[in-house]
């Protein structure tokens, strides 16, 4: 009897606490699924353990069901864990965040490092860095691509950097960038002498004890247990990457994942404490999301009940990590469906979802209307409840938040709107503020084009050549079949037709050239007219 007492207490003292999760997060799960192909797999972690749930298949139903070692894409969480090397390199002092990140991935001596200064790491893990969403050589759409950033290599994102940068905006606005965080990643990378991946390993996974979490690098094995992305009914394949892996080419688990928020939200001396503590702490307002951003991190602004979160998305999967320090608990949210799970992580932790910042504007009236860049192009402001929305030919609607008088922040894009006015105090004129770029349009009709003529081919062919506006800018001029076409650096060609000899105009832009010929008659130059500006190029030899 003794003996059995003596059993019974021991069992008692060891026995674990378990986890104490919503008691309909399994029904919650089911009706989120709704026998779709793909599935679910959710960690809840809180003071007292942790606990898994799944729900669906790998694939359609009969394949296997969904585990909590089920490996899933996690997308643009992984900017949590390239922030979290930032942080920790800062630690070890080995970078700080106040440097460009062109003093790594640039030669010392290179004349971009003074023009690039401002692209700094902390702004790039902010999104204030100014750069867009993609780098201009990525190619058309490519998201549209069933492998996107499989070829997009080291050489192509310092080649984007050095022109894109230079034209990035330093306003401080928040826009969210994955060029950006790739960014941040390669010149982490090249801080520690190593590739991202291997710095990514040795300083972040490997501290967190996350054995089977991996990136999908381009050419290397996916894992056994890797999901496949479902849109619709359609199975998509997975992602690889090369430079931008920084920005979104994490896998791991629920199991994986819980392992990493029960660090997150540990009280202990844990290796990756301090660094943790470090992307917590709010840098900027997300007025395009709700909230503030640390470093990665986003973050609520309820003090009762903040949630630290972040989500992520392939084509065909989703994910969703949070955690709240002030209720002591976390989820995180893995599926190979594409659907949006902000809603449900939201919902289990108790919390509201972070709301858009709203500015209503005085007249919002007063700004309508279409304001055309060329005849092709125009964009047309309009009034939706007391606040100013936007969109350009053939393009999303867009929000727009006012930053001072007349002048107003394009939402999830680093661009600016401002609006001119007359003498009468009415808005005359619209000036769309991009990529170091002042574009004018008149608000209403655009003047009739000029009264097109037609030159001789061997006429034509005498303007063929190169013009650099800048160091790297440069317009090529070429005759093909009789016209002449007109490509930038960086763009697409475009068609010019001739108003009189030497003088040409665009149809698809607000623009004209001049060439200039020398006393003997050969063209040696010509003058871009375009926004008020009058930009001369000498013609290389």
């Amino acid at each position: 009897m003794k003996i059995t007492l003596l059993l019974l207490l021991s069992g008692i003292a060891v026995t674990p606490m378990f986890a104490k999760p919503p008691a309909d997060i399994q029904a919650r799960l089911d009706d989120w699924v709704k026998d779709q192909p793909g599935g679910v797999s959710v960690a809840w972690v809180d003071a007292d353990g942790a606990a898994f749930f799944q729900s669906g298949h790998i694939d359609a139903a009969g394949s296997p069901r969904i585990t909590p070692d089920t490996q899933f894409e996690l997308g643009s969480v992984t900017k949590v864990f390239t922030a979290l090397l930032l942080a920790e390199s800062e630690r070890l002092g080995k970078v700080s965040r106040n440097d460009p990140a062109a003093k790594y991935l640039l030669p010392p001596d290179d004349p971009e490092q003074t023009a690039l200064a401002g692209i700094t790491l902390l702004a790039l893990t902010t999104h204030t860095a100014g750069l867009p969403r993609l780098p201009s050589n990525i190619g058309p759409n490519p998201d549209a691509n069933p492998d996107p950033y499989a070829a997009y290599d080291r050489s192509m994102l310092i080649e984007a950097l050095r022109r894109d940068g230079r034209r990035a905006s330093t306003a401080g606005h928040m826009a969210y960038s994955n060029f950006g965080a790739a960014v941040l990643g390669e010149a982490l990378g090249a801080a520690w002498d190593t590739s991202y991946a291997d710095a990514l390993q040795e300083h972040v996974l490997g501290p967190l004890g996350l054995k089977a979490t991996s990136l999908g690098v381009a050419g290397s094995p996916s894992p056994a247990e890797l999901a496949p992305g479902h849109v619709g009914d359609k199975r998509v394949p997975n992602w690889t990457f090369q430079a931008f892996a920084p920005a979104g080419a994490l896998r791991s688990s629920a199991r994986e994942m819980a392992v990493f928020l029960t660090v997150c939200l540990g009280k202990d001396e844990h290796p990756m404490r301090a660094a943790i503590n470090a992307t917590i702490q709010p840098q900027h307002a997300a007025d395009d999301v709700g909230g503030h951003i640390g470093l990665g991190w986003l973050l609520t602004d309820d003090p009762a009940h903040q949630v630290i979160w972040h989500n992520g998305a392939t084509a065909g999967s989703h994910a969703f990590i949070a955690f709240s320090p002030t209720m002591d608990t976390g989820v995180v949210i893995l599926a190979n469906i594409q659907r949006g799970s902000e809603a449900l992580g939201f919902g289990l932790l108790g919390a509201q979802p972070p709301s858009v910042k709203v500015t209503t504007v005085n007249d919002a009236a007063g700004y309508i209307g279409r304001y055309p860049f060329s005849p092709a192009f125009a964009i047309d402001i309009k009034e939706l409840n007391g606040t100013l929305r936007g969109q350009a030919t053939g393009q999303p609607e867009f929000g727009l938040r006012a930053v001072a008088v007349d002048r107003f922040a394009i939402v999830g894009v680093p661009a600016e709107i401002s609006f001119e006015r007359g003498l009468d105090g009415k808005v005359t004129a619209l000036v769309l503020h991009q990529n170091g770029m002042d574009q004018r349009a008149l608000r209403g009709s655009l003047p009739p084009p000029p009264k097109e003529v037609f030159l001789p081919v061997a006429t034509l062919r005498e303007y063929a050549g190169s013009y650099p506006l800048a160091p790297a800018f440069v317009l090529t001029v070429t005759e093909e079949g009789g016209a002449l076409f007109v490509q930038a650096t960086g763009q697409g060609k475009a068609p010019v037709f001739a108003s009189a000899p030497d003088e040409f105009f665009y149809k698809i832009a607000n623009a004209r050239i001049s060439f200039q010929r020398d006393a003997r008659g050969k063209v040696t130059s010509l003058v871009l007219h375009q926004n008020g500006r009058d930009m001369p190029a000498t013609k290389a030899p």
